[in-house]
C-alpha cells in the first residue's frame, strides 16, 4: 500500500524534458578546497590564513530505479556502456527533487554524467518484492540550480 502514497521525489531529466521517476538517489556529495594564504601583519610577522578555493565538484552517485524505466534514460545508460559510442555517451543530467505537487524543489545538473556500473535485481522463484536496479553514474561537475 505504501507504494501508492503520494511522495516526494527524485526525477530524472534529459534534455529539457523529466524523462523517469526514481526510487532513491545516494552517494552524491560535493568537494570544496581550501588554500593556506601566507601573509604578513604590519609590523612583519607571519599571519596565516584560511582562504576558500574555487570549487571542485566530481564524483559518483548512485540511483535505484524501479519497474518503471524510460527508453529514452535506458538508451542512453546502454550508450554510455558502449565502448564504440564512449566519446558521446556522457553528456549533462539534470536530477530534480520534486514535491508531491510535482512542482520541482531543488535542482542539480551533473556534466560530463556516464554509467559507470550497473547492479541486476536479485530474482528468486516466488519472491513478489519490487524488481530495482542500482546504477553508479560518475560526473566531471555538478552545479545546484
Amino acid at each position: 500500500m505504501e507504494d501508492n502514497v503520494v511522495k516526494p521525489q527524485w526525477q530524472i531529466e534529459l534534455g529539457d524534458r523529466r524523462v523517469e521517476k526514481l526510487k532513491s538517489v545516494s552517494g552524491f556529495s560535493f568537494k570544496q578546497e581550501y588554500a593556506q594564504l601566507l601573509q604578513n601583519t604590519p609590523d612583519g610577522k607571519p599571519a596565516p590564513d584560511l582562504a576558500l578555493g574555487a570549487p571542485e565538484f566530481f564524483g559518483t552517485l548512485t540511483l535505484t530505479r524501479s519497474m518503471d524505466k524510460s527508453e529514452k534514460f535506458t538508451q542512453w545508460l546502454s550508450d554510455s556502456r558502449d565502448l564504440s559510442k564512449t566519446e558521446g555517451s556522457s553528456q549533462t543530467l539534470v536530477l530534480s527533487y520534486v514535491n508531491v505537487q510535482n512542482n520541482v524543489v531543488r535542482r542539480f545538473q551533473f556534466e560530463g554524467a556516464r554509467a559507470s556500473s550497473w547492479s541486476a535485481p536479485d530474482l528468486s522463484a516466488g519472491d513478489s518484492s519490487a524488481v530495482d536496479e542500482t546504477l553508479e553514474l560518475t560526473y566531471v561537475s555538478v552545479t545546484p540550480l
